[in-house]
């Protein structure tokens, strides 16, 4: 009876043991491992990270070399990620980096570069020109209807039309007259068009996230119907195919995530790091937990690894590997000691014989 008890309390560890892994493994674990990270955890995450590379040793080539290019909006970002880290920079390089933007917001600077930029977006120098002078123009059907003319001036003197250009033209004219129903509003649909119209002539799309937005927009369109927009005989919103529309209202969403949490010019230079609607929607959960830092938690940190702040092994799987490793660090034990044990009674018994 004694040596049943014993038996039994020796076995009762690797008994729970295997009762726990069987309970997690009833669980299915590791059928989904990864889960969201909540926005205090993505936040924590990207702080630290950021806080440990940036330096005065990152920072200094860096802005050196945006103000040789004069380019305003790197400048912007490191200098805000100088304040943000409590990075001192050379008085030499303030004083440079103050006589550049002199030499660039003055007022006659300001008007002709916010009219220029105002007209074409290309030619914005900075955020706020972007944010001040184009936003407001694009955001409206104005804005629309100008790429609509950009596109028939390249059809009247036979050039190449831009058919991304003019699909995201034509979805942001029907959505301001209409309420598609895609489960999105008027608004975002419009707004997502624009940004992305105009964030592509500036170059912030990628060639992936083109290339799907191509394909997006080639079956949202009735592309057949454009002759009867042209003599007015259809309105913008009879050329959209609603049923169409789901990922790209999903994508307006996430920028208009984006653009509330930073800027709608900020947005759109994120679109920078966005190759699918899905990167897009992760890049905004970025921006609801650090908002207007994303950009420089990209520039530290590359795209991958910010996005890889998203997600976190879940508790579940986390329990579950430890229980696992726990039962088979028990049965090594238990094996270790059964193999000592054969070890000292075979020694047992040849001792005597060798006396």
């Amino acid at each position: 009876m004694r040596g049943a008890v014993l038996t039994g309390l020796h076995l009762l560890p690797f008994v729970l043991t295997l009762t726990a892994v069987a309970w997690f493994l009833a669980q299915s674990p590791f059928s989904a491992p990864m889960v969201q990270a909540t926005t205090a955890q993505i936040d924590r995450t990207l702080t630290r990270a950021m806080a440990r590379d940036v330096d005065r040793a990152w920072l200094l080539p860096r802005v050196q070399d945006a103000l040789l290019a004069e380019d305003l909006m790197r400048l912007d970002l490191l200098l805000g990620l100088a304040n943000d880290h409590g990075v001192v920079l050379p008085r030499e390089l303030i004083e440079d980096i103050a006589a550049l933007d002199a030499a660039t917001s003055g007022f006659v600077a300001r008007t002709t570069g916010c009219g220029a930029c105002a007209v074409d977006i290309t030619a914005c120098e900075t955020l706020s020109q972007i944010s001040l002078c184009a936003i407001p123009f694009e955001l409206t059907p104005a804005g629309d209807v100008n790429a609509l003319r950009r596109a028939g001036v390249d059809y009247l003197s036979g050039g190449d039309i831009d058919r991304l250009d003019v699909g995201l033209a034509v979805i942001g004219l029907g959505a301001t007259g209409a309420v598609l129903a895609t489960g999105g509003s008027s608004y975002s649909v419009k707004a997502g068009a624009s940004v992305l119209r105009a964030a592509r002539r500036l170059g912030m799309v990628t060639p992936a996230l083109a290339a799907r937005l191509t394909s997006l927009v080639g079956d949202a369109v009735r592309w057949d119907r454009l002759g009867d927009l042209a003599r007015g005989r259809a309105a913008p919103q009879d050329l959209i195919v609603t049923a169409k529309m789901e990922e790209l209202t999903g994508l307006g969403r996430s920028l208009g995530r984006m653009a509330d949490t930073t800027s709608v010019a900020e947005a759109m230079t994120l679109l920078r790091f966005v190759d699918t609607p899905q990167e897009a929607a992760r890049l905004a959960r970025v921006t609801d937990a650090i908002g207007p830092r994303t950009r420089g938690a990209i520039e530290v940190l590359g795209k991958s690894r910010v996005l890889r702040a998203t997600v976190r092994i879940s508790n579940l799987a986390i329990g579950a590997a430890a229980a696992l490793y726990l039962a088979v660090l028990q049965v090594l034990i238990f094996c270790g000691q059964q193999g000592c044990n054969l070890c000292i009674r075979s020694l047992r018994r040849r001792m005597p014989r060798q006396i």
